[in-house]
């Protein structure tokens, strides 16, 4: 792993603005989770609702990682870092297979993440839901984009007259929807049926 600083041309800080612009999204919606964690939301016996604290709190956590992933460029140095490391261990020319199944185990992880939170959370949905599925559609778009799949990259980022346009807006809207849903789980008056019992 020595090429890594010596031969990898990877610079974080830089891009365009729209860079900064979902970095800014990521870091406000970590704030705005951490902020719904650390609501006491009761359940009808009136203790505190541990699931969707400590729900709010790890999604708080996983929007910042996001925030340094994108800020610092770290997607990019994995990536550069792990096609380097093809190159020297000689197995360079297989990569569309291993791409194609990182992918699929990608999806897969993902997947199986939404399943345990949706179980988890079942009757907690109408609070978490939407941020749940923003984040796994972050986590998918994250992964996916991680081995730099042609057929993706083109989709992402080489359409006709948009070009990484669609990358950039997929993930500044899956970012809102995270800060959108944790700012209505922060306010309580959406949440009438609880203020009531």
């Amino acid at each position: 792993m020595e090429y890594l600083l010596a031969d990898i041309a990877w610079r974080p800080f830089t891009g365009a603005r729209w860079i900064w612009v979902i970095s800014a999204a990521h870091l406000l919606a970590s704030w705005l989770c951490f902020q719904a964690g650390r609501q006491k939301r009761l359940k009808p016996d009136g203790k505190n609702d541990l699931i969707a604290q400590m729900f709010w709190i790890l999604l708080s956590f996983f929007m910042f990682f996001l925030f340094l992933n994108k800020f610092l460029d770290l997607q990019s140095l994995l990536t550069v870092s792990m096609r380097k490391y093809a190159q020297t261990e000689g197995w360079i020319s297989d990569r569309k297979k291993i791409q194609v199944e990182f992918i699929v185990a990608s999806a897969t992880i993902a997947t199986i993440c939404f399943a345990i939170c949706a179980i988890l959370l079942r009757r907690r949905w109408r609070q978490c839901g939407l941020a749940l599925c923003a984040a796994v559609f972050l986590l998918i778009l994250v992964l996916i984009r991680m081995p730099s799949y042609h057929m993706i990259d083109k989709l992402l980022y080489h359409l006709p007259v948009i070009g990484n346009m669609m990358n950039a807006g997929l993930e500044l809207a899956g970012a809102l929807l995270v800060c959108l849903a944790a700012r209505l789980a922060s306010s309580q008056s959406l949440f009438p049926r609880l203020k009531n019992r």
